[in-house]
Parts: structure tokens; C-alpha cells; sequence
């Protein structure tokens, strides 16, 4: 069976599929640096060698022990519109030439020798094509899901024995092939109720995969109103940029840094033109992984599966999709359902509020350097947990960084102008009895660049966000990278901003984008 990573980049063992996949790819860099003269110097990073993997593996196995679900006041929707707006905009492949042998990913191996600047750039390249363009949902194959006059087909949900949510229609799974009873060759596994979808890892979150449906669904209903296909696209991906621009971006980083990116552009990431354009990979590998820290353990998702019923585990979500259909949270062989059951269609009220209670029944977490106890057990399609370093995210994620030589939190806050957060916020964010390890590595001095932002976001008031957002280093870079990749997009909001009309629909934020196309028999959504 396919091991489900979750989101992640996918290994250098994957990435012999890339030239299939992406035919006639660009050759020159995708990804590059945003502050590359840091990059460049040794004193910019963190001290290498064995001591220093040591200590970001075993820091990363104790962020994820935090049960707590502390709430932040951002409505969980906005954690996985994050996970969706990653996945139409980067997608980082490795090059076989620098896996280790032995082990399924380099960062498994006892120890490695971090990448230069050059060899980074050179040896990892982004699958996607970086800006907002939704390639996720109309490229790739999307365009077999594509009908003659545009419209996006939708998938038809399956019969639940129980628990089943009242719609007025059944579209409301990905549209996929066909079930492959007991697949057997790869090839089996991977047609295998395959998602014709852009991007393969929108299927692979229930949560993630819903949300594209919505999209479909708002899509072929812009249709009904009169657009033809192509304007219909061009609708959605307005739509999309300025929620992410005005509607995402404000909750999730600092407002002031916001509008002042907003109002007078970037300030230290200035893109001249679209040929100039690359994934920075202290947003894609660091700034951006902050949404990790918004993973609930568990949701309310519908009438059937919430925390009065049957809890929603967030391990639980991963099982409804990719291989759909196995009704088993843990180990077990796949329930044979052909698409999505009926009794898992999402409530999207309890993820934005309603006019009753404009409350989120699921608040996203606090974003700090507490990780939910399931990112640090991540399991397979078939509900196993993975039992190598790559089921644990965040030693995931420290060590990618460490890997593709990130500069360190503290150099990225001096070329910013910003006060570097003190020893002893970093000490406060860092898990009980680690001070030695990281004190012994050099990391209080020379933090790694996610951690960094994570630390900076948790630090309280009154100095700090206290949870709620980003900090000054992890939004300047969020915020400046989100809005040249909307500003060199098909159809961009920034060369051309909806009218004052267009913003009266209400339909330019996530929750009227996903409004068009709601299912008329279930519980609207609030104005």
C-alpha cells in the first residue's frame, strides 16, 4: 500500500514520475531563496553536524505531545484553505541524486551533510506552478473531469449504512475512476477510485477534499447563471486570490504587516516580473508550515461524526479519502465503498459559524510550538501508524530545514529590522526537559527558521500574538510571498481588484466562495 504522507513533499523515490506528470516542465530554477545572501553564510545557519540533527529530531518528537487543543479565534476552515492554497502553490521534489541509500528519505539517515545554496536550488524543484492560479483543481487530471462546455464533473457519494446527510443532490465527492476490487501492481493502487483532480494531495484530507468540492460545485453554478467555461474559471480564481489576500491573510498574520503589504507592496522580497518569480524556500519549507500548529485532534464535522457521536479524529479524516471509503479509523482492509459515503458530507456551518452563533464549533489551535499528539503518529492509507521518522511531522520539518540550509530565525529578524526574539521566549516555547539538548546544539542562539516563527507567534502579551497569528518575521514572509504569487497570476486580483459590485456579493471571501455552490437542503451559511 501507498504510504500517506500527508501533505508533505514527497520523496526523491517519487519524483521519477514528475516528468510524466508535468511534461514540458520548466527547466530553469523553481525554487530559490528569499534572503539568499543568508543562505550563503555558514554563520547564517544552524551549526552542522551530528549533535545538531540530534537535537532537532528529538525536539521535533516532543512538539507533538501537546493534547490540549488551546483555541485560537480563527475558525478551523481557515486551517485546511491553508493546506489547500500550499497545495495549488508548491510541491517540493527532491532529486534522486542526493537520497541516501538504505533508507526511504535522506533525512532518515544517522546523519547528512546539509545542501549548499546552489545544490538547494539546483537539486529541489516545485511541482507546481507557484502562483495562484488553481492549477490545483483545473490542471493535471482535472482536464479528464472536464466536460465539452466546461463544467467540472462532480462524483456521485455512496449509501452509508448509517448516519446519512440530507442533500438535494449526491454530487458531493471528487469525481474519480472507477473501485479496483483487491489491487495488486502499483499501477492497480494507484487507479485505484484515483481522484481526476490537479493536484493528488487534495484527496488525501477529507477536510482538503471537501473544499475542492465545494469550489466544483461553485464553479458549475456560476455556470447556470450564464458563464461559459472559461469565464466561470476566471470567476473562481478572482474569487479565490482575494479571499486569500483579504479574507486568509488577515487572520492568520499580523493585520499591520498585512495592509502594509497590501497597501505599498513587498518591501524586502520585490519580484520584478513573472520570469523572475520562484518558490522562496523559507516560506514553502518553514514560514508556511505554521498551519501544522492549527491541527485539531479531533472536529465536529457533520450531524454523524462529532464529538457527541462519533468524534472526527483527525486521523480519522485522512482515512475518507485517496483510497475512499474505509469506514475503519485503524488497521484493516479497505470497507469497498466506490466513493465518498453519504454520511461523511462536511457541515461547513461548523466550520465558519452561523447567524446564530458566529462562533466556529471548531476553532482552529493556538498557532505556537505545540503540535497535537496525531502529527506525531501519522499512518498509511490503511490506518497504520508509520514507524520511521517520516510518520513524525515536525522532525519532519525541522530536519527539511536543516537539509536545504534555511537561515536561522534570528538572521532573517536582524535583515528584517526586527528585535530577535530573547533567549528566554525561545526557552519558554521549547518542550520540558530539552533546554540541555538545545543549549548543547547551539539552537537558542541559532533557532531553526520554523520553530522561530512558531516560538514568535506563541510568545504572550503583551510583547507577542499570544497564539492568535503570526509574529512580525513569520508574516512579512507569509503575507510578501502570498501577494507576488497573486500578483503574476492568471486573472490577478492585484492587476485588476473586483469592483465595489462584485465585493457586494459577498462571494470574495472563503466562505462566499464556498456559499455559491452550497447544497440548497443543507444548513446555509451565515452572511
Amino acid at each position: 500500500m501507498r504510504a500517506r504522507y500527508h501533505g508533505e513533499p514527497i520523496s526523491s523515490l517519487e519524483a521519477k514520475s514528475l516528468p510524466k506528470a508535468l511534461p514540458g516542465a520548466p527547466v530553469k530554477p523553481t525554487v530559490g531563496f528569499m534572503f539568499g545572501d543568508l543562505a550563503g553564510d555558514p554563520a547564517n545557519r544552524l551549526p552542522e553536524g551530528p549533535i545538531t540533527i540530534d537535537a532537532l529530531s528529538k525536539l521535533g518528537f516532543a512538539m507533538a505531545e501537546d493534547p490540549s487543543n488551546e483555541q485560537s479565534q480563527i475558525p478551523a476552515a481557515y486551517t485546511y484553505f491553508g493546506q489547500f492554497i500550499d497545495h495549488d502553490i508548491t510541491k517540493t521534489v527532491f532529486d534522486p541524486a542526493i537520497q541516501a541509500p538504505g533508507v526511504s528519505d535522506i533525512i532518515e539517515a544517522s546523519t547528512f551533510i546539509p545542501l549548499s545554496q546552489g545544490d538547494a536550488i539546483a537539486r529541489v524543484s516545485n511541482a507546481r506552478t507557484a502562483i495562484l492560479d488553481l492549477d490545483s483543481v483545473y490542471g493535471g487530471l482535472a482536464q479528464d473531469a472536464t466536460q465539452e462546455n466546461g463544467e467540472m464533473e462532480l462524483g456521485d457519494v455512496s449509501p452509508a449504512p448509517f448516519g446519512t446527510i440530507r442533500t438535494a443532490s449526491k454530487k458531493h465527492d471528487l469525481p474519480r475512476r472507477p473501485l479496483i476490487p483487491n489491487p495488486v501492481t502499483d499501477d492497480e493502487k494507484d487507479l485505484d477510485r484515483q481522484a481526476l483532480i490537479g493536484d493528488p494531495r487534495n484527496d488525501e484530507n477529507l477536510l482538503v477534499a471537501q473544499l475542492h468540492v465545494g469550489i466544483l460545485r461553485s464553479h458549475n453554478e456560476l455556470m447556470q447563471r450564464g458563464a461559459d467555461g472559461a469565464s466561470a474559471k476566471t470567476m473562481i480564481r478572482r474569487r479565490y486570490q482575494w479571499a486569500v489576500l483579504q479574507d486568509f491573510l488577515p487572520r492568520v498574520c499580523d493585520p499591520t504587516v498585512v495592509k502594509d503589504v497590501l497597501d505599498n507592496g513587498p518591501k524586502l522580497w520585490k519580484v520584478a516580473s513573472a520570469k523572475d518569480l520562484f518558490m522562496p524556500l523559507e516560506f514553502s519549507t518553514a514560514a508556511y508550515r505554521f498551519g501544522h500548529s492549527m491541527i485539531r485532534a479531533d472536529y465536529s464535522h457533520n450531524s454523524t461524526f462529532n464529538p457527541d457521536g462519533i468524534p472526527a479524529t483527525f486521523n480519522f479524516l485522512f482515512t475518507f479519502t485517496a483510497l475512499s471509503g474505509d469506514l475503519q479509523p485503524g488497521p484493516g482492509q479497505d470497507g469497498e465503498f466506490p466513493t465518498l459515503p453519504d454520511n461523511w458530507i462536511i457541515e461547513w456551518p461548523r466550520f465558519f459559524g452561523t447567524d446564530a452563533n458566529k462562533a466556529s464549533i471548531n476553532p482552529a489551535r493556538r498557532i505556537d510550538a505545540n503540535l497535537t499528539p496525531e502529527l506525531g503518529s501519522l499512518r498509511d492509507v490503511q490506518g497504520n501508524p508509520i514507524a520511521t521518522l517520516m510518520g513524525k511531522l515536525a522532525a519532519r520539518n525541522l530536519l527539511r530545514g536543516y537539509l536545504l540550509g534555511l537561515p536561522t530565525g534570528q538572521a532573517v529578524a536582524n535583515r528584517m529590522g526586527v528585535p530577535p526574539l530573547s533567549r528566554d521566549v525561545i526557552k519558554s516555547a521549547t518542550p520540558s526537559g530539552l533546554s540541555a539538548t538545545i543549549e548543547a546544539a547551539g539552537l537558542f542562539e541559532r533557532t531553526p527558521l520554523w520553530f522561530y516563527i512558531l516560538a514568535e507567534a506563541g510568545a504572550p502579551k503583551p510583547g507577542g500574538p499570544d497564539g492568535q497569528h503570526l509574529g512580525p518575521v513569520g508574516s512579512r514572509i507569509v503575507a510578501e510571498t502570498l501577494f507576488n504569487l497573486a500578483k503574476f497570476a492568471t486573472d490577478s486580483v492585484i492587476a485588476s481588484p473586483p469592483t465595489k459590485e462584485e465585493l457586494a456579493t459577498g462571494e470574495f471571501t472563503l466562505k462566499g466562495l464556498i456559499k455559491i455552490g452550497q447544497d440548497p437542503m443543507m444548513a446555509p451559511l451565515a452572511q
